[in-house]
Order: structure tokens, then sequence, then C-alpha cells
């Protein structure tokens, strides 16, 4: 009978092995499935390097892991810059996907990189909406269409990107913005006292140099 329970308890050993080889395995496969190819992650690093460097904004270092995200999907990449080049840039230094000297740009895919996703996760979404809806206010009030229209910042390129982050910094002294990260809310922008005027100066000036478009024309 003992005999019987020391070979009964080997099978039960084995088995419990083999289960934890195969849950072991079918880890590896599913991380793997998601898991951005090595050639794509190389790409993807050169990509947002030489957006960044077009911008005068060269980082010290761009890498991901490659993993996707299991919720929602997508990937980050990290990009490193100096102190020396954040400090001289507002809009990295300012820019709410900065943590100490690396900033997150999310992506789907790494073939999604582009100037107007690093727009994205660069500039904070509660300033380019606000700038987005003075830019509205302008058009209804220079009487460009009788209906109100919705205006977007069309950053696509190295030229008007460079232009973007110009407008976009001076908008930085303009205003005040309140975090509203802790209650996951887009941050509340509100123009400083006394700098109205500069405020519609700015959105003018974006207009002239073709960086607000009408949505609908």
């Amino acid at each position: 009978m003992k005999q019987f329970f020391k070979v009964l308890t080997r099978i039960i050993l084995i088995i419990c092995g083999v289960l934890c080889l195969l849950v072991a395995l079918a880890f590896l496969i599913l991380a793997n499935l998601f898991k951005a190819s090595p050639s794509d992650i190389r790409e993807g690093n050169e990509a947002l390097k030489q957006i960044f460097i077009s911008l005068d904004l060269p980082p010290e270092k761009v890498e991901s892991n490659g993993s996707y995200q299991f919720e929602g999907g997508g990937l980050d990449f990290y990009v490193t810059f100096s102190d020396e080049v954040i400090d001289s840039h507002p809009v990295l230094k300012e820019s709410p996907n900065l943590t100490k000297n690396r900033l997150k740009v999310y992506v789907l895919q790494a073939g999604d990189i582009s100037y107007r996703k690093v727009e994205d996760n660069l500039f904070n979404h509660g300033l380019s909406q606000f700038l987005e809806e003075e830019g509205e206010k302008y058009f209804r009030e220079n009487g460009k269409k009788s209906n109100p229209s919705y205006t977007i910042l069309t950053l696509n390129d190295s030229e008007s990107m460079k232009k973007g982050i110009a407008f976009y910094e001076k908008a930085l002294t303009l205003v005040d913005i309140q975090d509203n990260s802790a209650i996951k809310r887009i941050d509340t922008v509100t123009v400083k006292p006394g700098k109205e005027a500069e405020l519609k100066q700015l959105i003018q000036d974006m207009d002239e140099a073709g960086l607000l478009i009408q949505k609908y024309q």
C-alpha cells in the first residue's frame, strides 16, 4: 500500500509539473502576442529620434520595451532629454507627460509615430483645447463663417510644428493651468489677469501663420 501511494504521489507531482510548464509556456506565448517586434521597436525609436531632432529638441535616448498594453492596446516610448534641453524649452519642461527627464509618448502601434502624435503627447491637452476654443471665437468674431465651426491646430510636419511650439510656449506665459490629473479630467486653463489682449493677438498671429483652420468649410 505504501508503494502504491509513493507511485501515486510521483504521478501527481509529474502531472503538476507538466501543468506548470504548460501554464508558463502559455504565458510566454501570450506575452509575445502583445509585444512589438524588435524591428518595429527600432524603427519607432529612430522615427521619434528624428522627429525631435528636426524640432531642435535633440534627445539623449529613445527606448521602449515594446509591450502592448492589455487594456486598450498601444505601447509607450520613452524619450530622454538632457537638463539643458529641458530647461531651455518650456514645451518640454511643462509637458504633463514628462517625468524627470523622460517624456512618455503613447501610440497605438509603432507605425503610428508622426508629428501629430508627438504633439498629442507633448502638449497639455487642456491648453490645446483652450487655444482651439479661442480660435473658434476668433473665426466667429471676424465673420469667417456664419455658423460656429470647430477649429484645430494643424501641426503635421516639422515646419508647422516648430511654429506651433513657438506659439504654444508664448501661450504658456499668458495662462494659468490647473492640474486636474488627480480627478482624471482635462486641465482647466484661464487667462492671466491683464493678458487678454495679448492672447487675442496670439490667436490672430497663429491664424496668419497658417496654424488654424476651419474643420468644416
